[in-house]
């Protein structure tokens, strides 16, 4: 089956646009209030992992490429990925802008540019922001072109004692550039709007990882990489800090990291291989109330710290569910659960369809990516 599904944008519901709560604010100008405070996670590899380290590129490609590490020696995952994981989350499922979209693939042969209604492009004024530029930040050139974001994602750094590095080093499989031109995979069914936002399948973590026995060139270029991924089991930790963040988007940020039971995050390269597949868990919740900070005596004025034993998994529940009642984008979670599903079916096997084989066939003309999954 193809690797990759869409999520659906619910076309009927565009953005919620308004003024963001500022920084220095220590009320909404919504009424809504202002949540402040740090969310600790463990993440833990269900599948192999790899991040290159781009400060560490062999320029031998028969030297494997190592798993990013920091100054130190730590084996990462940056926080920058994780914050682009988090905020892709939170633009499918909480309706925000197409962030990166611009429409043209392909060097410019493809554009979809018109397949995006105007009100689900890229935010553009700093006072009229969707929720996941509300919280991540907003960058545009026009006058009212900036907003710095609120949400600070750290490093996941791994523990010392759950590292595990996959037995050895492997040649990937070739990984092709996106072909936005297959039309009936990109558009949706009437093909005036774009299929949604792509996410990739997890793959059993009880199957080897697709291998070559060595590097695969498209023409001068090679199309895969040697690598050493770290493997299942290897578990890391990371903090966000976050100010100032409403109901909504506070909400939001919990349901981005904790997903629900039966589904887990994918992240890092070689997704549509079956690398990458991660469980985010929170651990514990540091609350502060700034107004309540100036007001109270002692270290831990305005503090208040949730952990497992504590009512964390309470709280947050009642947060989930007031995001989902409200503010949730129902045919996006279907499709995310679907997609995401853990633990996924052993009996699918996921792979680019042959091109002479799927897609060059008068069979597969209108055919949808659900119908690739028993082709060659």
């Amino acid at each position: 089956m193809n690797p990759y599904d869409f999520a659906r944008i619910d076309w009927q519901r565009p953005p919620e646009r308004r003024r963001p709560a500022w920084h220095h604010r220590l009320t909404s100008a919504t009424s809504q209030p202002l949540y402040s405070g740090q969310l600790e996670v463990d993440v833990y590899a269900e599948t192999p992992l790899f991040i290159a380290d781009p400060r560490a590129v062999p320029f031998d490609l028969r030297k494997p490429a190592e798993s990013i590490r920091n100054r130190q020696g730590e084996y990462i995952i940056p926080g920058s990925s994780l914050k682009g994981l988090l905020r892709n989350v939170i633009e499918t499922l909480g309706n925000g802008c197409l962030t990166l979209f611009d429409g043209r693939y392909e060097r410019n042969k493809i554009n979809y540019f018109d397949k995006v209604p105007a009100a689900f492009q890229h935010c553009n004024s700093n006072i009229d922001l969707c929720i996941a530029c509300r919280m991540f930040g907003m960058l545009s050139e026009r006058a009212r072109g900036v907003f710095l974001g609120k949400i600070n994602i750290g490093d996941a750094c791994v523990y010392a004692d759950k590292l595990r590095k996959y037995d050895r080093p492997i040649y990937t499989k070739a990984l092709m550039e996106p072909k936005p031109h297959h039309a009936s995979f990109y558009l949706n069914e009437t093909a005036q709007q774009i299929a949604g936002r792509k996410f990739y399948f997890h793959h059993s973590p009880d199957v080897a990882l697709p291998t070559e026995k060595g590097i695969v060139y498209m023409g001068s270029k090679p199309a895969n990489r040697y690598i050493h991924p770290l493997d299942c089991d290897t578990q890391f930790h990371f903090r966000i800090d976050f100010t100032n963040l409403e109901t909504d988007e506070f909400a939001a940020l919990l349901l981005a990291v904790t997903l629900e039971k039966d589904m887990r995050h994918k992240i890092g390269y070689g997704k549509p291989l079956g690398l990458g597949s991660v469980y985010l868990y929170p651990t514990s919740l540091t609350l502060v109330d700034y107004a309540a900070r100036y007001q109270q005596a002692g270290k831990e004025r305005g503090k208040t710290v949730l952990n497992e034993e504590s009512g964390l998994w309470d709280f947050m529940n009642e947060q989930l569910n007031t995001f989902y009642k409200r503010w949730l984008v129902p045919v996006a979670m279907d499709d995310l659960r679907r997609i995401w599903c853990w633990p996924p079916d052993p009996d699918v096997d996921y792979y680019y369809p042959s091109k002479r084989d799927w897609f060059d066939t008068d069979d597969s003309i209108g055919k949808r990516i659900a119908d690739t999954k028993y082709v060659p």
